[in-house]
């Protein structure tokens, strides 16, 4: 399920998604569907950027949700400095990908 099926899906049970202080909240006037409730967990980002929370706001809430899983020195690092790290991380990946790619294309010629 994205994002906008998951608004569609809470709001079609009367639920309500909303951005309140920068963060997103859930509002219902019954307990919603765990699965409902897990996608809206899962699609948190896409949800806050589509119901038009600033991008700056989106990451460093997603930073916060990771922080706390990351070894100590990391944890420690502001914002912008894990954000670099992550961001080193994703082009790492995509140049081992692309990279393994062409290797493969190789071998088939």
């Amino acid at each position: 399920m994205n994002a906008l099926e998951v608004i569609r899906r809470v709001e079609a049970m009367g639920g309500r998604l909303v951005l309140d202080d920068g963060k997103l909240k859930l509002r219902a006037a019954a307990p919603l569907p765990e699965e409902l409730t897990a996608a809206v967990s899962q699609e948190k980002a896409a949800i806050m950027v589509a119901l038009g929370a600033p991008l700056d706001t989106v990451v460093s809430d997603i930073l916060e949700d990771i922080r706390p899983h990351l070894p100590a020195s990391l944890r420690r690092l502001r914002d912008d400095g894990l954000l670099a790290l992550v961001n080193w991380s994703i082009i790492t990946a995509w140049g081992r990908s692309v990279r393994a790619l062409e290797r493969s294309q190789v071998a088939k010629r």
